[in-house]
């Protein structure tokens, strides 16, 4: 088990890809705060951890400073450490440039921009304190690179909530790589997740999705597992600062 007795914090994982990566940490032996604002989904990750005591459950809305700092204390006291932070809790919301409100600009920032940074800096700072060489994961997104829509409407909050994240991952990356801690970033595309469902059942949408994926199939969340353990393993020490595209190469066609 290449993760055996690592403490890993995954953000967002009462659900979708959050759930896939808390799993994947936890069978490859991994001890797992499994962090959420949702206590039902929370709970119903460490249900399915094949070793129960090594799941434990934060409630925790990321962008408040005092709630991060709760989660990373307890993490610590509950687990002995912390190795590895996915920073995964993230939100998508739909509207026009033109009917975009402050509120909602806000709050998709906060979310998708600011919980990352919160959680990054306390992580990183017990990493620091401790010695630990640790890893640390943003989820991204192709729209940080390209606006990606059926209807021909883009997303401005949700498109720069990201870019920004990705060069957040850089700057991270470039002052931490003095004490040994790497950051890097996983840019999914379409995934199949129970947020995504319902727009991939209808048949144009899933058409579109599908003739822009050169593989030829949508995304499953243990694919974006896939790339986030292989950035959190030891292995990967010399890489930091990159972004890995998990999208069946939408972005190249």
């Amino acid at each position: 088990m290449k993760f055996k007795d690592k403490v890993v914090i995954v953000t967002g994982a009462g659900s979708g890809n959050g759930r896939s990566i808390a799993l994947r940490f936890l069978k490859e032996g991994a001890k797992v705060v499994i962090a959420d604002i949702s206590e039902e989904g929370a709970r119903q990750t460490a249900e399915l951890a094949p070793e129960p005591a090594n799941a434990a459950v934060v409630l925790a809305d990321v962008t408040r400073k005092a709630d991060v700092e709760r989660m990373i204390r307890t993490t610590v006291e509950t687990f002995g450490g912390l190795d590895i932070l996915v920073n995964n809790a993230g939100i998508v919301a739909f509207t026009e440039f033109l009917e975009l409100s402050e509120e909602e600009w806000d709050k998709v920032h906060n979310v998708n921009l600011k919980a990352p940074f919160l959680c990054s800096q306390a992580a990183a700072k017990a990493m620091i304190e401790a010695g630990v060489k640790g890893r640390i994961v943003n989820i991204t997104s192709v729209e940080a690179h390209r606006i990606v829509s059926s209807s021909g409407h883009c997303q401005p909050h949700y498109n720069s909530s990201k870019g920004g994240l990705n060069l957040l991952t850089k700057a991270m990356a470039l002052e931490l790589a003095r004490y040994g801690i790497t950051v890097n970033a996983v840019a999914p595309g379409v995934v199949e997740t129970p947020f995504t469902a319902k727009g991939l059942e209808n048949p144009d949408v899933k058409a579109w999705v599908l003739e822009r994926i050169p593989a030829g199939r949508i995304a499953v969340p243990d694919d974006i597992a896939n790339a986030v353990l292989f950035l959190a393993q030891p292995e990967s020490e010399y890489v930091t600062g990159t972004t890995v595209f998990v999208d069946g190469g939408w972005t190249i066609h």
